[in-house]
């Protein structure tokens, strides 16, 4: 078994500090060395908490659970949760990138290499996510000289009139490849020894570096440079918030959903109106038993009118959109919504050959319910 050893050495990037070293980490033996990963700053650091908390609850697990956050954030360790408090490197540290978005979304390029090399195999999942199954067939995955597998992101569907330009377009101005899919970056298995061997780090900075600004989805772009190198998932792992309300789940039974809209049912009145509350009870739960009870507003949940005010009020503190735009966005996806349903299915059912989770009878099965 490892024994983590490295509390208070040195990196190129600064000093890493291990908050929770008492223990053993890469539990897998003489195996592979596995864990999940988690990087986020104070702004995302309950979200952070608390998935760690679940994931590292989950029954029977062989992998460890990390929690990386910048050296100036403190927090107790979750439950069995290994906590490294990191310092970005100075090539990224200042990189530009849209307002709403931290350099620190770039830990997870460098984890690999820097702060988690002693694992060979690691999933991130971003702090925005909710697991609802089993973690381990993800790591069971062979990946030969893969150097990660993904999931396609939703912008293949959406476009400017979802509001986002055009994907073709914004590929190419970026210098991204037209001939494989545009991967989310939100849940990233990663080859780890295979990104060591190839120095997969130095040219993500490389390409950030150059382009800065330019990338609107910062670390994503940089990833989708792999093309061809990156093994397909299936939605299953990455269930982002467009798939949901389209009657999908019982096919795709998602392990991983990602809240990645500008709606957050941790934060808005409007998720409800779109998607139901049961998100936002799941959410309220999971934070009654951390250190931000108050996390969720009760006004989301509550039925008092003077409740839901207070948290139409809150959120609209705290978002970065503003109403008007907030609005456009739900009459958007409104109208978008038959498009999507038709669009999506149709898409998971055409790729449901190119999941490498799924199995060709699982496939098969996809097909099937989806046509």
């Amino acid at each position: 078994m490892f024994v983590s050893s490295r509390a208070g050495c040195e990196h190129e990037s600064g000093k890493l500090l291990i908050l929770a070293a008492k223990g053993v980490w890469g539990r897998t033996g003489m195996g592979e060395r596995k864990a999940v990963f988690f990087a986020a700053d104070a702004a995302y650091l309950p979200l952070a908490w608390v998935a760690a908390r679940d994931v590292a609850a989950q029954p029977g697990r062989d992998f460890d659970v990390c929690l990386l956050l910048p050296e100036d954030v403190a927090a107790t360790p979750p439950p069995g949760v290994r906590v490294l408090r990191v310092r970005l490197p100075e090539v990224l540290a200042h990189v530009a990138g849209p307002a709403h978005m931290s350099p620190f979304a770039y830990a997870r390029l460098a984890a690999p290499a820097i702060w988690l090399s002693d694992y060979d195999k690691l999933l991130y999942l971003d702090s925005d996510i909710r697991v609802s199954g089993d973690l381990s067939p993800l790591f069971a995955l062979e990946m030969g000289e893969a150097l990660a597998a993904m999931v396609e992101d939703c912008g293949r569907y959406l476009g400017a009139a979802g509001g986002r330009e055009d994907w073709d377009e914004y590929r190419t101005r970026t210098g991204l490849r037209l001939d494989a899919p545009y991967f989310n970056s939100g849940v990233i298995l990663m080859n780890a020894a295979r990104w060591r061997a190839e120095a997969l780090w130095a040219q993500a900075a490389t390409f950030i570096a150059a382009r800065g600004a330019q990338l609107r989805f910062m670390d994503q772009d940089a990833l989708n440079v792999l093309g061809g190198r990156i093994l397909e998932l299936s939605p299953r792992w990455n269930f982002c918030t467009h798939y949901m309300g389209l009657g999908l789940e019982g096919v795709v039974a998602p392990r991983v959903r990602h809240y990645l809209n500008v709606l957050k049912p941790w934060r808005d009145p409007e998720w409800a109106t779109l998607y139901g509350k049961a998100d936002v009870k799941v959410f309220g739960a999971a934070f009654a038993g951390s250190p931000w009870p108050g996390f969720v507003h009760q006004g989301l949940v509550s039925a008092l009118p003077w409740r839901k005010r207070a948290a139409t009020a809150a959120a609209k503190a705290t978002r970065h959109v503003p109403e008007a735009a907030l609005a456009g966005h739900m009459e958007n996806f409104i109208g978008l919504a038959p498009r999507l349903w038709r669009d999506v299915r149709a898409g998971f059912a055409e790729g449901a050959k190119s999941y490498v989770d799924l199995s060709s009878e699982e496939a098969a099965a996809w097909k099937a319910a989806l046509t």
